[in-house]
């Protein structure tokens, strides 16, 4: 089982995780690495993953490990979004359970295409253990945001289409 966290996405999505930023992007990243190693530890099963966009300054050192988590750069700024939906593909590929963490639409969509379940930033900030109860999925409630699963599965199937995927 395989964990995808679209970083910078959710560094600025997560409340707790904004203020590192203040600091700089390199405790950003470490302070989301550390919430993930966090979460990762009631979650041993998975393989988690960050991935950040990236651009010429990282090139030379592309890969970190952060807390124990392996960290990846995108060879160019804002190409983090194509590297994580690559990663997708390459996984599911390989027949593996891959979790996409991301409130980004192009991020979301495609993984979701691709086979991939995805979750909001939120979600690793919960450390609770996999078999604790979760919230029901289906409609929103009363002025929240989101679609429901019968939209989510238009989507869905709209998308396989498009892509070619089955």
């Amino acid at each position: 089982m395989i964990l995808l966290v679209d970083g910078y996405n959710v560094i600025n999505r997560v409340p707790e995780l904004r203020p590192s930023l203040e600091v700089g992007l390199e405790n950003a990243r470490l302070r989301l690495a550390l919430q993930v190693s966090t979460w990762n530890r009631t979650h041993p099963s998975y393989e988690c993953v960050i991935i950040f966009d990236g651009d010429e300054r990282y090139t030379g050192a592309p890969n970190q490990d952060l807390a124990g988590v392996r960290c990846l750069f995108s060879k160019t700024a804002h190409g983090g979004d194509d590297k994580i939906i690559r990663l997708v593909r390459s996984y599911r590929d390989r027949g593996a359970d891959v979790t996409v963490v991301s409130d980004d639409n192009k991020v979301s969509n495609n993984c979701r295409a691709h086979g991939a379940t995805v979750r909001p930033s939120s979600f690793i900030m919960s450390v609770k253990a996999p078999g604790a109860p979760r919230a029901r999925a289906g409609k929103p409630a009363a002025g929240g945001k989101g679609i429901g699963r019968k939209a989510a599965a238009e989507i869905d199937k709209e998308l396989r289409k498009k892509f070619g995927v089955s």
